[in-house]
């Protein structure tokens, strides 16, 4: 992933820190790309592209406010 600049970590932090609603929402579109994953016959490749780059948007909103406050 492309290391954000500071104002984003910080935008972030705040975002998830005030609506964590927006958190639980990212863990459902994870939920349901992980849902349809085991039925991607086409092309599994982008569909697991697609989970792993949910996944690590995650992660990273949920390190965020420890990351801002390094800042």
């Amino acid at each position: 992933m492309i290391k954000p600049e500071p104002h984003i970590i910080k935008g972030l932090a705040m975002a998830v820190r005030q609506h964590p609603e927006v958190l639980a929402w990212m863990e459902g579109v994870l939920v349901h790309e992980m849902k349809r994953l085991p039925y991607a016959i086409d092309n599994s490749a982008v569909f697991q592209g697609r989970c792993q780059m949910v996944g690590e948007l995650i992660e990273f909103a949920r390190d965020t406010p420890v990351l801002a406050a390094k800042l």
